[in-house]
């Protein structure tokens, strides 16, 4: 977001770094696209000026803009250029009609007898990859949730969305359910704070980190929460430290810290 150069120089500098490079990816892409074309090439593009008729900076129209400007031909009130010899070169195929006819439809296939799950891979695999897959799955479904009321809805968006099939609709649900009302982790997921999940925050080296979970509380103190699957690892803690040094230097104060690890059963450890 443009409001992240107001945050400071080192903010500035990195926003403008990204910007750059995001530019360079949109240039390269659209290399691809012009360069593609066997005997004729159709450009659709905005003209995209600003109250003073220049073009805006950093938008790709600008190159089609200033091309025309630089050979002299762009006008405001033109909105088609043509160049090369549009006659075509290839030689005719030759097309042969032939009707398609589309069979009727004996038997109506009950939707209700599909079943689609992207990570199906959750019944999988030895019993320890199980594990870890189920609680990757779980881990998913956690950022849809907010707060305690929010449960039910985020396990009806796993469904829909094939997270997870309609007969693992209680397991996991049991498995949340056991999560928000744990007595270390019941407090991080109550009504009336500002709940950050997944957010990026960026470094002032420029580097990116996004903690799991972030609850704002009163007087800017913040509860840090993120899950893990598998066997503990010492290198979870300093992640989770340095998580909570990029929080205080945005002059926050991380009062709680925990590690939730998620298996066939529920692991707090707090920090």
């Amino acid at each position: 977001s443009k409001a992240v150069e107001g945050f400071g120089e080192a903010a500035k500098s990195v926003y403008v770094q990204k910007s750059q490079e995001e530019l360079l990816d949109n240039i390269n892409v659209l290399y691809v696209a012009l360069t593609r074309a066997e005997e004729q090439l159709f450009v659709i593009s905005d003209m995209n000026l600003d109250a003073k008729g220049v073009p805006r900076k950093n938008n790709m129209s600008t190159f089609f803009v200033n091309y025309l400007d630089n050979k002299g031909q762009f006008e405001e009130e033109k909105f088609e250029y043509e160049f090369g010899n549009p006659t075509k070169l290839s030689s005719e195929s030759d097309k042969t009609e032939e009707v398609q006819l589309i069979q009727s439809v004996n038997e109506v296939l009950n939707p209700k007898n599909i079943k689609i799950a992207q990570r199906e891979s959750v019944m999988w695999g030895t019993h320890q990859q199980e594990a870890i897959e189920y609680g990757n799955v779980v881990h998913e479904i956690l950022s849809y949730v907010k707060t305690k009321s929010d449960v039910d809805l985020a396990i009806t968006k796993a469904i829909e969305s094939g997270l997870i099939t309609f007969n693992q609709k209680v397991t996991v649900f049991n498995t949340i359910q056991e999560i928000v009302n744990h007595t270390e982790l019941s407090i991080c997921f109550d009504e009336g704070n500002e709940v950050l999940n997944e957010q990026t925050i960026i470094q002032k080296e420029g580097k990116t980190i996004k903690p799991d979970r972030m609850v704002l509380i009163k007087n800017k103190e913040v509860y840090l929460l993120d899950y893990k699957t598998g066997t503990h690892n010492p290198k979870y803690k300093l992640q989770l430290e340095n998580y909570q040094s990029a929080i205080e230097l945005m002059d926050y104060k991380v009062v709680k810290k925990a590690l939730v690890y998620i298996g066939e059963e529920i692991n707090v450890v707090n920090l």
